[in-house]
């Protein structure tokens, strides 16, 4: 794995036209200061693998996802989780991101990491969906407004449907955010359009 993430430093550094030493300014400008030549030792696998700290500051200044500079797609046919264990690369970043969930029990148990990271995914899917819906219903009322008499009725039937399932939505979202703190975890904060979930919910 160390190998493989030099390899891929390296290449995203080329494909980016960086120097080692622009890349290293790069990860100053962003709080956390790389010296050309730890760089280059990263690169040549001259030392260890990048610690927690500098794989992430690396994967920002490289503009990637971590989980790319972990586990890069596209580089071999399989790839090895673990010394004894061979698997497609695609399938090692569905584990590494939670989203195989092939050996864990169904439904995870309470509590556990993988229910936990399904809850954020749930909110964010809810967050999405209600943002979507929200602004449906809104365009739909402002064309209900401007619809001509004889099509008003049908246009206001329309946006009050839309404005229904946007409550539904963001009643749902709610429940959502509820679980999340009676769990003690602190939900994302909302797009500005649903903000009032929050103080409505109060």
């Amino acid at each position: 794995m160390d190998a493989a993430i030099a390899r891929e430093i390296k290449r995203r550094r080329a494909q980016l036209g960086l120097s080692a030493e622009a890349l290293g300014a790069r990860c100053a400008d962003l709080g956390y200061p790389m010296t050309r030549q730890v760089i280059a030792k990263l690169e040549q696998g001259a030392r260890n693998g990048p610690t927690p700290a500098e794989l992430l500051i690396l994967a920002r200044a490289l503009e990637m996802p971590p989980v790319s500079l972990i586990l890069p797609l596209g580089q071999g046919p399989t790839a090895h989780p673990t010394p004894h264990t061979e698997s497609t690369p695609w399938q090692l970043v569905a584990w590494f991101t939670g989203e195989d969930r092939t050996a864990l029990p169904e439904p995870p148990e309470a509590g556990s990491p993988q229910a936990v990271l399904d809850a954020f995914r749930r909110h964010d899917r809810l967050v999405r969906t209600a943002l979507l819906s929200t602004r449906m219903a809104a365009e739909r009322r402002r064309d209900a407004q401007l619809a001509p008499p004889d099509e008003y009725e049908r246009a206001n039937t329309s946006a009050a449907q839309l404005e229904q399932v946007a409550q539904t939505d963001r009643s749902d979202l709610l429940t959502a955010r509820r679980a999340l703190r009676d769990q003690d975890f602190f939900p994302p904060p909302l797009p500005a359009e649903l903000s009032h979930i929050d103080r409505e919910g109060t």
